[in-house]
């Protein structure tokens, strides 16, 4: 499970003086695309845009959406009345950007053509193996993806897919681990296990990715399944060889 909280922040800078002003956070209404459409309209035979299960033929509309929103949210400078803004999207837990660092995103745009392979490799792994993937319009807005071990089912918010490429491609990590960790246990639908896997930092620096009504209630040892999840999800290649060692050593 992973929550979810992302800020879209406006730096203001007034050149004149060199000084920084407020930061203020976009509403969630500057989001005003139906970034479903393509996919529901051409790959979903009902239409409907409260559900979505991934499937092979439509792996390549959702990357061309969340492209779109790269694109939409792609650090930018403008000068407006004599100041200068920056606009970039914050993620959970990051420190925020200097002028420097922004600038430089903007001259040196990340190249996310790993993070693309990466998403489209694990989805076709997951669906090889009967896996579901449903992207849902859930009402838990701060939940952002769930392995669902029963069912065999990873669901994702569909409000996940405006925050782009690289971000769906941590939370797909996250919820891969969480697949893998389910076959550490015995097979895909069993109950998740620790697989093992290094901690960067003391267990007690994870503790803020738990501060969320949807993990207050879980046991120490379900404690311990999502650090680890949280510990691990921005090595996509070491999720995607976990997922081959733990889930398909024995096919």
């Amino acid at each position: 499970m992973k929550n979810y909280f992302i800020n879209f922040l406006l730096l203001t800078v007034f050149v004149q003086i060199f000084n920084f002003g407020k930061v203020n956070t976009y509403p969630k209404s500057i989001y005003k695309l139906n970034y479903l459409d393509k996919l529901l309209v051409e790959n979903s035979p009902n239409k409907d845009i409260s559900e979505l299960n991934i499937n092979s033929s439509n792996i390549t509309k959702l990357l061309e959406i969340l492209k779109r929103f790269n694109r939409l949210n792609s650090p930018k400078k403008t000068i407006i009345d004599g100041k200068v803004i920056y606009t970039y999207k914050k993620f959970p837990n990051e420190p925020k950007k200097s002028i420097k660092e922004i600038e430089n995103l903007i001259k040196n745009p990340i190249n996310t053509k790993k993070y693309e392979a990466f998403i489209k490799k694990a989805l076709l792994s997951l669906l090889s193996n009967e896996i579901v993937i449903s992207i849902k319009d859930l009402e838990e807005n701060d939940l952002s993806g769930q392995w669902i071990h029963k069912d065999k089912t990873i669901v994702i918010n569909q409000k996940i897919l405006k925050e782009g490429i690289i971000y769906f491609a941590y939370l797909l990590s996250h919820e891969i681990i969480h697949v893998s960790q389910s076959c550490k246990g015995g097979s895909f639908d069993s109950y998740p296990v620790l697989l093992g896997l290094d901690l960067d930092k003391p267990k007690s620096y994870y503790f803020k990715y738990l501060d969320n009504d949807f993990y207050k209630d879980l046991k120490q040892s379900d404690q311990m399944l999502e650090i680890e999840a949280y510990a691990n999800q921005k090595k996509i290649s070491q999720t995607l060889n976990g997922y081959k060692y733990f889930c398909l050593k024995q096919k």
